[in-house]
C-alpha cells in the first residue's frame, strides 16, 4: 500500500504531506481541493505509464486519452501548475508516493508547454520500479446514472467495471451468487438490509417486459424485486429501479471484485444516496474492502457529514481528511484523527456528523 503522499505545484495544492491508510476518506467544500489531491495520483500514473511504455507523451498531449481512461478531466499542461501569485515563478510539479516497504517514487514536471515528466526511483533498482508498476491501473470513478442504469455508453469502458458505471450488471453477475446467497464476500441478505425495498437480485437478458421499446439497453441487465408491490407489478430493471441502489452495487464492485485497481479512487461517493443510506454503505463498503483479496486501497471524497459515522476512526486503518482552502487560496489537509474531547462527546450521544455540523471535529473548524 502506499503510505505517504507528497505533492507539490499541482493546482491548488501548493505542499501536501498525508500519510494514508487502506481508507482514506476527504471531506471538504466545493473546490476546496479534493478532486485535485484524486487527480495528483492520475498524473503519477500516467508518469509510470510513460516510463513503462505503455504510452507516449505526444498521445497524452495530442488526445489527451490516458487521462480520460483514468477519470482525470484534461487539460493543457501549464494549467496543472499552482497559479498563485508568488509561485508564478516556480513552474515545477513534484508528486511523491512512498510505500509502506519503503519504496519511493518521484514525478516532476517542469514544463507547462509540453508533458515530458521525469519519472525517478528510490532504490533505484527495477524491483522498486516493478512495484509501483502495480498502481498504473489508479483510476478515479466517478458513476453516472444513464450509464449505471446501461442506457449511456461509458466513456472509459473496463473491467470490472467502467469508470462511469459502465458494465455494472456484468460485474454485478460476477460477484453475485444467489444459491450460496452471497453477493461477493458479503451475506445477500445484508445487501438487502441496504437496500430495504429490494427482496430480490437478479442479471437477466434484457425483456420488453420490463423496458419499453424506445429505451436501449446492454446485454444484460439488472433486475429488482420490490418487496412491497403485488406479483406481476413488482419488477424493475436498473432503467427503473432507484439510483440510490446503482451507486450501493458500484461501490460495493469496486471494494469486492478480484479485478478491481490495487489503488482508487470514487469522487463524490456518497452520490444520489440518502444521507442514512450513505452511513449504512461507507460501513459496509470499508468492511469490504478491508477484507479484500488481493487488497487494495481506496480514496474517497464527501460532501455528505453522514458519511463520517460510517467510519470506524479507531482502526488506523480508516483515515479522515479535512480539505479546506487557507486565506491565500491555497489547499490544506488535516488528517482528523480520534482526540480525547471527540471520544468524550460520542460517549455523550454526539456523532462524528454531529459534531461536523457544529464545528467542533477537530481540523474541520471553517466549513461551515
Amino acid at each position: 500500500m502506499l503510505n505517504r503522499l507528497k505533492i507539490q505545484g499541482f493546482k491548488s495544492l501548493t505542499d501536501i504531506d498525508i500519510e494514508l491508510g487502506r481508507v482514506n476518506v476527504l471531506v471538504g467544500a466545493n473546490g476546496s481541493g479534493k478532486t485535485n489531491l484524486l487527480e495528483s495520483l492520475g498524473l503519477l500514473k500516467v508518469g509510470l505509464n510513460i516510463h513503462n511504455n505503455k504510452i507516449l507523451d505526444s498521445e497524452w498531449y495530442s488526445n489527451s486519452q490516458a487521462l480520460l481512461r483514468s477519470g482525470i478531466r484534461p487539460a493543457v499542461p501549464r494549467m496543472y501548475f499552482s497559479g498563485f501569485p508568488e509561485t508564478e515563478k516556480a513552474e515545477k510539479i513534484h508528486i511523491e508516493a512512498t510505500s509502506e516497504t519503503a519504496m519511493r517514487v518521484t514525478f516532476q514536471l517542469t514544463s507547462t508547454e509540453s508533458f515530458n515528466p521525469i519519472v525517478s526511483f528510490d532504490p533505484n533498482e527495477k524491483q522498486t520500479s516493478d512495484h509501483f508498476f502495480h498502481y498504473t491501473d489508479y483510476s478515479i470513478f466517478s458513476p453516472v446514472t444513464p450509464v449505471l442504469r446501461g442506457t449511456m455508453p461509458d466513456v472509459s469502458q473496463r473491467r470490472p467495471i467502467g469508470i462511469a458505471g459502465g458494465r455494472l450488471a456484468e460485474a454485478v453477475e460476477e460477484l453475485l451468487d444467489v444459491e450460496a446467497a452471497r453477493f461477493g464476500n458479503l451475506p445477500l441478505e445484508d445487501l438487502l438490509e441496504l437496500l430495504d425495498w429490494v427482496d430480490e437480485i437478479a442479471v437477466v437478458p434484457p425483456s420488453r417486459d420490463l423496458i419499453d421499446v424506445n429505451v436501449p439497453t446492454s446485454r444484460s441487465i439488472i433486475r429488482f424485486t420490490d418487496r412491497w408491490m403485488q406479483e406481476g407489478r413488482n419488477q424493475f430493471s436498473a432503467h427503473d429501479a432507484s439510483e440510490g441502489a446503482l451507486y450501493v452495487l458500484f461501490s460495493l464492485v469496486l471494494a469486492m471484485h478480484p479485478q478491481s485497481p490495487k489503488l482508487f479512487a470514487i469522487d463524490n461517493f456518497d452520490q444520489a444516496m440518502h444521507p442514512r443510506l450513505a452511513r449504512a454503505a461507507t460501513r459496509v463498503f470499508c468492511d469490504q474492502l478491508l477484507a479484500s483479496s488481493p487488497p487494495r486501497q481506496a480514496l474517497l471524497t464527501t460532501h455528505n457529514p453522514l458519511v463520517l459515522d460510517g467510519l470506524d476512526l479507531l482502526d488506523d486503518r480508516i483515515r479522515l481528511f479535512a480539505v479546506e482552502r487557507n486565506h491565500r487560496g491555497v489547499s490544506q489537509v488535516h488528517r482528523v484523527e480520534v482526540s480525547d474531547e471527540i471520544l468524550k462527546n460520542t460517549q455523550e450521544g454526539l456523532s462524528l456528523s454531529n459534531l461536523w455540523v457544529m464545528g467542533r471535529l477537530g481540523g474541520v473548524p471553517d466549513l461551515f
